[in-house]
């Protein structure tokens, strides 16, 4: 049967394949340009929930439930130790990587036999039918107090990991990081849903901000996964949160809080010539243009339903109050170690670390950042930030700084005794 589908794909391949999921039919062109059929992955993402991390010649593609190991210009994809042959070879073409068609209709429903099956008449990608699902809820917000839930339909937040899962030592060091415990980082594509963020004035095909972060959420989330971190986001699709919604998501188990933003100027003369990538931590700002990004991030307020699961009052204040001062000296090195790595992958200016209140950082619990991965009016940001290599370049060195954080923390929680932070 399998010698019948890779005759099939090598000889005919259809012009497009359809990919059926609960969350309705996708069609998706196969190309031909190199001899075998192909699919561009950036048009599995919302269908599949797939994601990519480049590193070099390798392509790290992630799904729910496997992670698949390319290797550009290689007729092979390996999953965990099982290697599956291809028809044709991954390549990367107009910043874009194309998969082999081949790993679309028999590795991938191979490996997840349980989740997907090939319809080779229909030439069909189809997901299964859950036995039974489980729902997932939002991890509760960390405050005393308790709330109701949101109207029906708001976007649930990723299940909490098994009770010390982020504290349990591994067997080995970890051979990709060193790391020698698990971590758990929340991941926050900023906007969503109604609010589109930054409309991006040199952004191509109508792009807007909350497209780019939900895009360099999902690499992230691959590449951290990559190296064995575990990860999380706060929105997986176009999706509305409340900005003091999303920090509750790193609460627990959680380690880490990013918020992924794109900068902008206001009209002027200086408009389009500034350009570059700064990394905020949650403190008063202190410049004109501290206040300025805060103000243009934290109007994102105007979205919201008001039914934010936060605190308010006098006990959100305290609370705010404690967060903003609990992990400052750890969000200021996290944010330096971020931003120094982004600054030498980044084609703008390094605009160093600032800070600045933001209301999406006031409710996590663990260190956070707000990371501007560029300015959508300067036509070099915009150009680097919607294309796919730099989307891939932005997440593995904001990966690349976090691990750096990870590892000086564990250096320190080995040579100190504990004082109940982290």
């Amino acid at each position: 049967m399998i010698a019948l589908v890779w005759l099939a794909l090598a000889t005919a391949p259809p012009p497009a394949v359809i990919i059926a999921t609960r969350r309705g039919e996708t069609s998706v062109p196969v190309t031909m340009e190199r001899g075998w059929g192909a699919v561009a992955a950036p048009l599995l993402a919302a269908p599949l929930e797939l994601t990519v991390a480049l590193d070099g010649p390798r392509a790290t593609v992630g799904l729910p439930g496997a992670v698949f190991v390319f290797e550009l210009g290689a007729p092979f994809v390996r999953t965990g130790a099982v290697v599956c042959g291809l028809v044709g070879e991954p390549y990367l073409a107009r910043d874009t990587l194309f998969l082999p068609l081949s790993w679309l209709a028999d590795c991938l429903p191979r490996t997840l036999a349980a989740r997907y099956r090939w319809n080779a008449v229909a030439t069909r990608l189809e997901e299964l039918p859950v036995a039974s699902a489980v729902p997932v809820t939002r991890p509760a917000p960390a405050t005393p107090m308790a709330t109701s839930g949101g109207p029906a339909g708001r976007p649930a937040g990723p299940p909490p990991p098994p009770a010390g899962a982020s504290l349990r030592p591994l067997a080995t060091p970890n051979p990709i990081t060193g790391l020698r415990q698990r971590h758990l980082v929340v991941i926050d594509p900023g906007h969503g849903g109604a609010d589109p963020g930054n409309p991006g004035r040199y952004f191509p095909d109508g792009l807007v901000e909350k497209d780019i972060t939900l895009a360099v959420g999902r690499l992230l989330r691959a590449e951290l996964t990559r190296r064995g971190i575990g990860a999380a986001l706060t929105r997986t699709g176009d999706t509305l949160i409340d900005l003091a919604d999303r920090g509750a998501f790193c609460a627990a188990e959680c380690d880490l809080f990013v918020s992924i933003h794109v900068n902008s100027m206001p009209a002027g003369r200086r408009a389009d010539r500034v350009g570059g990538v700064e990394t905020y931590f949650l403190s008063d700002a202190k410049t004109e243009d501290q206040e300025r990004v805060a103000k243009m991030e934290n109007e994102a307020i105007r979205f919201e339903t008001g039914s934010s699961r936060a605190a308010t009052g006098p006990v959100g204040f305290i609370l705010r109050d404690l967060q903003q001062n609990e992990y400052l000296r750890e969000s200021a090195e996290l944010a330096k170690l971020v931003q120094d790595s982004l600054a030498r992958a980044h084609p703008g200016g390094d605009h160093g670390v600032q800070q600045a209140s933001f209301r999406v950082l006031t409710s996590a619990r663990r260190p956070a950042i707000l990371v501007e991965t560029g300015f959508a009016t300067n036509r070099t940001d915009a150009g680097f930030l919607a294309s796919s290599l730099g989307q891939h370049k932005i997440a593995s060195a904001i990966a690349d700084g976090l691990v750096a954080y990870l590892l000086e923390f564990e250096r320190r929680s080995t040579t100190a005794a504990p004082t109940g932070g982290r």
